[in-house]
């Protein structure tokens, strides 16, 4: 498949300055970012490397003439594609991601990359398992909010060893394939061009360390399957698909690496009368014929109990009564909710006995009532 153009990935001219590409770029991977966009992980973690490799090229005066000049194949990185380990311009990223995901400490901008590029100064297989948890929630309970403690299956680190993967007497040794480094560098040539790139050390598993007397609870991985009691709390106004990331809460990493993180799935199930469209309620409610011709207060059902309605005289089937702020909250501001939206169906009874003389006098009423034809005729003569 071709790749698109560089220029237009990042929706700038090919005269634009370098101020304007990076300006675009920043609008564009705050956007895409897999931890800040709400498409899914693949797709947006796939923009977010179109992004970040279009501008690794437009961002560098010699890549962008070469690009210019030559396309794609000026700037090919060595066949494999755009690699985060090339990429150099780190900086603006940690710059555009630091506030938003807490750069600096466990789950900021070095973590974040590892996990879906394979960079930082540590190999990938030194950091734990992102895991996944679906939950399950009524209507009610995404209504007002949901406190839960559940036990998560996951990596936790070694009690013998203290994660360290190390048996009593043993050490951890600086690994002599990649120097202590954790990565090791590979010449890769495609034709008469060849492009240095770097991967995770296999030997230590990008750990940088090699252990010459295994534990024998971990075999030297320094973690072992657990069970950890965590506390969630879904805020009110969930709804379906809602995603929250715990940092940290996810598998321990080998020898004590860093953890990774846990992510919470909601799905909201079906209500039997009610119907959500985004912050709104439906309610379908069935009316006698007398009650739509003559009006009526009735209490009606809503999530935070009933509330009374009034029914206007002469309503009709397909009219729509809003009940102001009895909709689902807003999930940033729980104090500010939707409408609850009432359907009105006029429900017709199946006649009877005594029912029917009544519906026959009516008939006849109606039929006393000058007709539309006839009105019109006396109008317009």
């Amino acid at each position: 498949m071709a790749k698109k153009d560089y220029y237009e990935i990042l929706g700038v001219s090919k005269d634009a300055d370098e101020r304007t590409i990076k300006k675009a770029y920043r609008k564009l991977a705050r956007k895409h970012h897999p931890d800040a966009s709400d498409e899914s992980p693949e797709i947006a973690e796939e923009k977010f490397k179109e992004v970040s490799e279009a501008y690794e090229v437009l961002a560098d005066s010699e890549k962008r003439s070469r690009y210019d000049r030559f396309g794609h194949e000026g700037v090919d990185f060595g066949g494999g594609g755009f690699s985060w380990d090339q990429f150099s311009h780190g900086a603006d990223i940690s710059d555009i991601f630091g506030q938003l995901f807490g750069g600096g400490q466990r789950g900021g901008m070095g973590d974040i990359f590892s996990q879906f590029f394979g960079g930082g100064q540590r190999g990938p297989d030194n950091s734990g398992d992102n895991l996944r948890y679906d939950i399950t929630m009524t209507l009610e309970e995404a209504y007002n909010g949901m406190e839960k403690e559940v036990e998560i299956p996951r990596d936790g680190s070694c009690q013998e060893c203290s994660g360290s993967g190390a048996a009593e007497g043993g050490s951890a040794k600086a690994c002599k394939t990649c120097g202590g480094h954790g990565m090791v560098r590979k010449m890769m040539r495609r034709g008469f061009m060849q492009t240095m790139t770097t991967e995770a050390c296999s030997d230590c598993r990008g750990s940088g360390k090699v252990i010459d007397k295994p534990c024998s609870d971990c075999k030297g991985s320094g973690i072992v399957p657990i069970k950890k009691k965590i506390k969630l709390k879904i805020p009110p106004g969930a709804d379906d698909g809602f995603r929250l990331r715990m940092r940290g809460q996810g598998s321990a990493g080998p020898n004590n690496g860093p953890k990774g993180d846990l992510y919470i799935v909601v799905n909201v199930k079906r209500h039997d009368i009610f119907q959500r469209q985004d912050n709104e309620i439906i309610l379908d409610l069935d009316l006698t014929p007398a009650q739509a011709v003559l009006g009526d207060n009735l209490k009606v059902p809503t999530l935070s109990g009933d509330v009374k309605l009034k029914i206007p005289s002469g309503t009709q089937t397909g009219d729509v009564l809003r009940l102001k702020g009895k909709g689902m909250p807003e999930m940033t501001r729980p104090n500010v909710k939707g409408h609850q939206h009432v359907r009105i169906n006029v429900k017709m009874p199946k006649p009877n006995g005594k029912t029917r003389k009544m519906w026959q006098e009516l008939r006849e009423l109606d039929s006393e009532s000058p007709s539309f034809l006839d009105r019109m005729r006396n109008k317009f003569g």
